[in-house]
């Protein structure tokens, strides 16, 4: 579909597809004065060669869950119409445009009694979990969502549209697979399905804040324990005053009998609130919906190695300063990952692209606030809490970025490759190579920009 060569302004682009607009991408960070929402993958291969003829800065946008680091003159937005989904449910195999987000997956999986690995939001897209990892509920039983993907259809820098497989453009095919949207757009995903009971058991336990030790004690004790087809979470969150509160989510892929066993020591601390019960597959996802609020957000994200109680307890304390001294933040919250890592470890860290295979646990500070003036104080008031908690953990964020999917607060920090090499860890050197091939003049940088090899 021919766009305009002659134009030299951004938002005299012109796609049938492209509304020169200013489209809020999302308000913490990217604005972009020009958004092609393309309808074939064609569309999305002329948009990226226009883009390049007239040297102009590109972004792409799935599903628009997380914040983006940067500002682009041109935004290719895959979400309103890259977004059908098909299922074969004969061979196990669910095709999925790069504009979907997992939401509108699992219900159509569901219907066949299939899943793929998500995250633990229904509305995070699928291009940037699956190609930044895929940490979620089913992790423990089938490893991460990029550990179920097997074939691609990825537009290159260049325009070109290529497969990518096992098979064919097999390099391609490992550095999506954890290093992100640094190759090209992927337009279309092949992923391997599950079969998938149609209802699972979780509880959502709410604690007084002064049970947080006891909380610690018992979840050291159940992942002791714990079985690949268990998860859970614990976050401090704001309870309906608006003050801190100690919440556990817990999740078995299993009947309400194995589910009530599996978090019976929980239950036995005695919670404030206990909402516990089986629930359709489909709304997992949706569980934590209402800690996603609506305006600005900020992730911060970093690993611990053990569960002492000092971490968590410090925590704490900084996520109730947060809300006694900027009541703008009322929305935040702190979200402590605890997985089941065997079946994540069985795959070789030479496998994929993806760096962070070892047995920890994921940590995510998220502000949340409606102002715009209120933006630098939140910067700081994030880095602020997460950085006690490192401390308190004996690490450092200068060296530990966590999962990089939750890394927002240095992901666009690309002057130079150092956070790259933390978020890419023994596999930067390879990915370079693949940069080299794929995108030597780094048209996609937006996430964790990898230096092309010399």
């Amino acid at each position: 579909m021919p766009m305009d060569s002659k134009s030299k302004h951004p938002t005299q682009l012109a796609l049938p597809s492209l509304y020169n607009l200013l489209y809020h991408l999302n308000i913490t960070i990217i604005m972009s004065p020009s958004v092609i929402f393309p309808s074939t993958f064609d569309d999305v291969a002329a948009a990226v060669r226009q883009a390049r003829s007239q040297g102009l800065d590109l972004s792409v946008r799935c599903g628009g869950h997380m914040t983006l680091p940067a500002v682009s003159s041109v935004v290719i937005d895959l979400g309103r119409n890259l977004n059908s989904i098909t299922i074969d449910a004969e061979n196990k195999l669910a095709y999925i445009q790069g504009g979907c987000r997992f939401s509108q997956v699992e219900k159509e999986a569901t219907k066949f009694g299939l899943a793929v690995p998500a995250g633990a939001c229904a509305d995070a897209g699928v291009g940037g979990l699956a190609t930044g990892g895929g940490y979620g509920w089913l992790s423990g039983e089938h490893g991460l969502t990029l550990d179920s993907l097997i074939s691609a259809t990825v537009v290159l820098a260049n325009g070109d549209i290529v497969k990518a497989n096992a098979a064919e453009h097999s390099d391609l095919f490992w550095g999506i697979r954890g290093g992100g949207s640094n190759f090209g757009i992927v337009v279309e995903f092949v992923f391997k399905l599950h079969s998938q009971r149609s209802e699972v058991y979780t509880t959502t336990l709410t604690y007084a804040p002064s049970l947080l030790p006891i909380v610690i004690q018992q979840i050291n004790r159940w992942t002791r324990k714990q079985t690949p087809n268990e998860a859970g979470r614990l976050m401090f969150g704001p309870d309906s005053q608006g003050k801190p509160a100690v919440v556990f989510v817990g999740f078995k892929n299993s009947g309400a009998k194995e589910g009530e066993a599996a978090f019976k020591g929980f239950v036995e601390l005695g919670p404030l609130e206990n909402v516990s019960g089986m629930i359709p597959y489909e709304k997992l996802n949706t569980m934590l919906d209402s800690y996603n609020a609506p305006g600005h957000r900020l992730h911060w994200g970093l690993h611990l190695e053990r569960l002492d109680l000092k971490p968590f307890k410090k925590a704490l304390e900084a996520f109730t300063n947060l809300l006694t001294e900027h009541p703008e933040a009322v929305s935040s919250f702190v979200t402590f990952e605890f997985h089941h890592n065997d079946k994540i470890a069985s795959v070789p860290t030479e496998a994929t692209a993806f760096a962070h295979r070892a047995p920890v646990y994921n940590v995510l500070v998220t502000t949340q606030w409606e102002k715009a003036a209120f933006t630098a104080v939140a910067q700081a008031a994030t880095r602020e809490l997460a950085d006690t908690i490192a401390k308190a953990a004996s690490t450092d964020l200068a060296t530990n970025i966590g999962y990089p999917n939750y890394a927002d607060a240095v992901a666009g920090k690309n002057k130079t490759d150092t956070y790259s090499r933390l978020a890419f860890g023994a596999n930067y050197e390879r990915l370079q190579e693949v940069k080299k091939m794929y995108d030597p003049e780094g048209v996609f940088s937006k996430w964790f920009a990898i230096q092309p090899a010399a």
